[in-house]
């Protein structure tokens, strides 16, 4: 005889009444029947989710902007009335303008970035070095572009110059 294996016989067959084997044919449609439907179920869920996910979003955003188109509006406003005569008005105005800009970005918590002191590279970015004797290398002198977080994640750097030794 040899080490190998037997063949493996042909399945058994077993022999079961014809009602046993109907019944067992119609619960297995049935079966069937039922997960299609759930699976159709299901993905009208996720499609009704996702259209309801995108409607508050949405919303939420019509929400936030809200505030700022009216700021554009007042910008509108002040550009039109502005004349030479009336430029401390203007200025007044365009700064209570940027203060309420400020207000609507604090109600979405969005809060501007420290830029003073030494630079951070976390939440700065340096456009510019200027030489300067008082002030130590790498402390920030001017703020061309404020920087914004949302809570921990930063929204925008700010892009600031900062110091560096004279030239010897």
């Amino acid at each position: 005889m040899s080490d190998q294996a037997a063949p493996e016989s042909a399945p058994e067959f077993i022999t079961i009444p014809a009602a046993e084997f109907e019944t067992a044919k119609r619960e297995a449609a049935e079966w069937k029947d039922r997960c299609l439907r759930n699976q159709a179920e299901f993905e009208n869920v996720r499609k009704r989710l996702r259209k309801e996910a995108d409607e508050a979003a949405t919303r939420a955003t019509a929400r936030a902007v809200k505030p700022f188109l009216n700021e554009i509006d007042n910008l509108a406003r002040a550009v039109e009335v502005a004349t030479p005569e009336a430029f401390a008005d203007f200025a007044q105005g365009v700064t209570l303008i940027r203060e309420n800009l400020n207000g609507a970005l604090r109600g979405l918590g969005i809060e501007p970035v420290t830029c003073e002191g030494a630079f951070d590279p976390a939440i700065h970015e340096v456009i510019a070095e200027t030489e300067h004797a008082e002030v130590p290398k790498g402390h920030i002198l001017t703020v061309h572009r404020s920087g914004y977080r949302l809570k921990d994640q930063l929204v925008r750097t700010a892009q600031v110059v900062v110091a560096k030794p004279p030239a010897a």
